[in-house]
Parts: structure tokens; C-alpha cells; sequence
């Protein structure tokens, strides 16, 4: 397969698109585990449906498996195959259009699946891995696919530890199809600066939210120190919701070794403070997840 031939211009964007992927990983790599979770399932999210209650459902459901039946089967699909998709590639394995069957059946009777899997199994390092990631979300059966096997191939590639977030979502469905089709024809500058520009675009959003939020900051502490003794057990409960994202009354008691009551003062106080969310919007079996992440879930979803 020839690689395709970028105007000096396109060559700009794909390095400041590999540069701006490359902060956001060092970002998120340098805060706590609740940060990495939250991008996962922001991830999700925008495969599923770009909604913020996906994003809830799937933090609920990540503290309490009681919560699983209220994620949408389709997302509980999409989180299987990344789950199961970026440990393989990660491990040096191979994408394959088989192993999306579940999530995307389309694909089995997709005329260019040949040519899809062909972009796949090219040999690693016979063309910058963003170049890859361009074909394979111009050709692939819908944006979903194209936007997952683009992240996943990133992550293959070395260019993220992780699969943290799609590159190209913020390309609009018109746009998109002008410029892959033309892309498939041989017209590769039209889809190689609006996919560059929106991954970088989207890239530094999301590094400049974690930035935001990931420390603990003055505001809290702001938030925090007028309630006096009970801030002791708040600060311990806030700083489990930002290694956890979510937790659960009973779970966060037996975290930290906590009476149940005790426990359940901190998470309410947290959620009086604006610091923790209740997810679930039940009376019971009640899920609470970091407010700060929360908000970032719900910038990145109406992006």
C-alpha cells in the first residue's frame, strides 16, 4: 500500500497533533488513577452516544456491579472490545475486523473490509503511526469504528500509553464524509487537516481540563476548612474519589476503615461542597464520583 503524500502543511498538523497527544499522555500518567478512568469512559461515552448519563451510568457501574443493567448494552460492547482490544495491541497483537463483530456486525458484510484490515496489519513503523490512524477512520464502516481502531492503533503505535480518548470526533458527520471520500480517492489534504486539527484540538481540551482538576487545590481547601473536624474525614473521602473515581457508601467505609455513618457524613458533606456528585439518582444503593471529573465528562460530551 503507498503512503500517502502530505503538503507541507499537513505535515505541520501531524506533528503538533503527535505533540499534543504526547502532553496529554505525560498529564495523565502524573495523576491519580481517577483521572485515566474518567478519559476511558468519556471514551465510551462518545462511541455510545455522546451523552453525559452514558458517562454516569458506566462510573456507577465501575463502583457497583448492581449498577451494570442501567449501562446500554451497546456501550457495555464498546467497553468490552476496548478493554479486551487495548491489552492485545499493547501486548504487540494485531486488530482484526473478527473481533469487532460484537460491537460493530456491520463489518461482516463491509465491502472494504479487506482493505480496512490490510491498513491494520501494516508492519509497525513502515509509516508514522497518525498517518494509520488517518486511513483507518477513512475507511472504516462507520465513525465509531474509525475512531476506536484510530485510538487503538495510536496506543499500538507507542503514541499513548493508553487509549484515553478518540482524536477525530470533533470532524462534523458532513465534513467527515466529504473528506474521506475524497481521502479514498487519492485527495489526501481535505481529511488530513480537519482529522490533525480535531485531534490536536480535542487533545488539548481534555489535557487542559485534567490540568485543572488533577491537584488538590486551594478552592478545595477553601471549600474544606470551615467545616473543621469533619474536614479530616472529607479530605481522606475526596482523596479515595479521585483514585476510585466513584465509590460507594459501604465500599468508601471499609476503604478507609470508616463506620458507616462516618462515611456517609463525608460523602454528603462532599456533595454539599460541590465536590462529589450522586450519580445514580436513587434513594439507595447510591454511587458518588469526583465532582471535578464529573465536569469534565460533561465538557468533553457537549463539545
Amino acid at each position: 500500500m503507498s503512503a500517502a503524500i502530505l503538503s507541507p502543511n499537513s505535515l505541520v498538523l501531524v506533528e503538533e497533533a503527535a505533540d499534543e497527544i504526547a502532553r496529554l499522555d505525560s498529564v495523565c500518567l502524573s495523576r491519580p488513577a481517577g483521572v485515566g478512568l474518567a478519559l476511558r469512559f468519556i471514551l465510551i461515552a462518545d462511541l455510545h452516544d455522546r451523552t453525559p448519563e452514558t458517562f454516569r451510568t458506566l462510573a456507577a457501574s465501575h463502583a457497583d456491579p448492581y449498577h451494570e443493567p442501567s449501562v446500554q448494552p451497546a456501550a457495555r460492547q464498546w467497553l468490552a472490545l476496548l478493554s479486551t482490544e487495548e491489552r492485545r495491541v499493547r501486548g504487540g497483537a494485531l486488530l482484526s475486523v473478527a473481533r469487532f463483530a460484537d460491537a460493530a456486525p456491520d463489518l461482516a458484510t463491509y465491502p472494504d473490509r479487506s482493505r480496512l484490515e490490510a491498513i491494520w496489519h501494516e508492519e509497525r513503523g513502515s509509516r508514522p503511526v497518525l498517518m494509520r490512524a488517518l486511513d483507518s477512520a477513512a475507511w472504516s464502516s462507520s465513525t465509531a469504528v474509525g475512531e476506536l481502531s484510530a485510538t487503538l492503533l495510536l496506543c499500538a503505535g507507542g503514541r499513548t500509553d493508553r487509549a484515553r480518548f478518540l482524536p477525530f470526533t470533533s470532524v462534523s458527520a458532513a465534513v467527515r464524509a466529504e473528506c474521506t471520500n475524497a481521502w479514498r480517492t487519492g485527495d489526501t489534504e481535505p481529511w488530513a487537516r480537519a482529522a490533525l486539527a480535531a485531534a490536536a484540538q480535542r487533545a488539548r481540551r481534555l489535557r487542559e481540563s485534567v490540568q485543572a482538576i488533577a491537584a488538590p487545590g486551594e478552592r478545595d481547601e477553601a471549600l474544606l476548612d470551615p467545616i473543621g473536624r469533619a474536614a479530616i474525614t472529607a479530605r481522606r473521602a475526596l482523596a479515595q474519589l479521585r483514585v476510585s473515581l466513584a465509590v460507594t457508601m459501604p465500599s468508601l467505609a471499609e476503604d478507609l476503615s470508616l463506620s458507616r455513618p462516618a462515611a456517609a457524613d463525608a460523602l454528603e458533606r462532599l456533595v454539599d461542597l460541590g465536590l462529589a456528585r450522586e450519580v445514580t439518582g436513587r434513594a439507595r444503593d447510591r454511587v458518588y464520583a469526583w465532582a471535578a471529573a464529573c465536569a469534565v465528562a460533561d465538557a468533553a460530551l457537549a463539545s
